[in-house]
């Protein structure tokens, strides 16, 4: 369980490194699934609902959508009890689903960059934009193979992804924004740890350029006020089977708390 103090930085900072939520023992079975994963693309039987390098084909980053549904392992993460009750006190929400999860690998040497933005905006059938992730390090991750990068605070501005697309590189981030200092901060984590962040603050990460590989998942959680909105696109919108404005449920989107 999270302290009040951890509580109110996440509340203040729109992020917060938790502590260790699965073992050794299953990092090294999350790890091999993601690389099953990877290598049974082509092949039949039950896929995730997205399997892409998102990257350059020399910069590459691997994205897996829902690759809980292609794997038990995975599955049983969604519901980790550490991560769903810490969610739960970080929204104050009653009830949680599973929006989707997303795992990201970038290979060693060759990992490439994921650009600043928010989720949120990248989320348009969702709404209000309130969503919270849970990131699960299955690496020691750093500034040297690519950790993700945070703006303290930039939860609490508002949707500015449109300003975000248009920098040019990852290393351009602007000094000031409507009067207020940015600060880039680094976010190392620990295999088996778990980084909490708004929907809406400014992160990123830089490319793998070490001798080890980046791989984590980020799962997406839901509270009980998130609706449907039947106008946005979104490769989850084929899944979604509730009514415009309806509060977001079905079998792809399992809740997680109460257990």
């Amino acid at each position: 369980m999270l302290t009040e103090e951890q509580i109110q930085k996440f509340k203040a900072d729109g992020y917060l490194r938790g502590g260790q939520v699965v073992s050794d023992e299953v990092v090294e079975v999350l790890r091999s699934e993601v690389l099953r994963v990877i290598d049974g693309r082509n092949g039949p039987g039950f896929q995730p609902v997205l399997l892409h390098n998102f990257g350059k084909e020399e910069a590459p980053v691997w994205q897996i959508v829902n690759i809980w549904e292609a794997s038990e392992p995975f599955h049983e993460l969604i519901h980790n009890p550490t991560i769903v009750e810490e969610m739960a006190q970080l929204t104050q929400a009653k009830t949680l689903r599973i929006w989707h999860d997303q795992i990201q690998y970038k290979p060693a040497v060759t990992g490439g960059v994921n650009m600043w933005h928010q989720d949120a905006p990248l989320w348009p059938i969702l709404a209000p934009m309130t969503e919270v992730t849970a990131w699960v390090a299955l690496d020691d991750v750093d500034e040297d193979n690519g950790c993700m990068r945070m703006v303290p605070g930039s939860h609490l501005w508002g949707n500015h992804m449109d300003m975000l697309a248009k920098l040019p590189n990852f290393e351009a981030m602007m000094t000031e924004f409507e009067g207020r200092p940015i600060e880039v901060r680094s976010c190392p984590v620990r295999k088996g740890e778990v980084h909490y962040h708004h929907a809406l603050t400014w992160h990123g990460s830089g490319n793998n350029h070490s001798g080890r590989p980046r791989r984590a998942i980020a799962l997406h959680f839901m509270t009980d006020e998130t609706r449907f909105v039947a106008s946005g696109e979104h490769v989850m919108k084929p899944f979604v089977h509730v009514a415009d404005g309806e509060v977001m449920a079905g079998e792809h989107f399992p809740v997680v708390y109460p257990a």
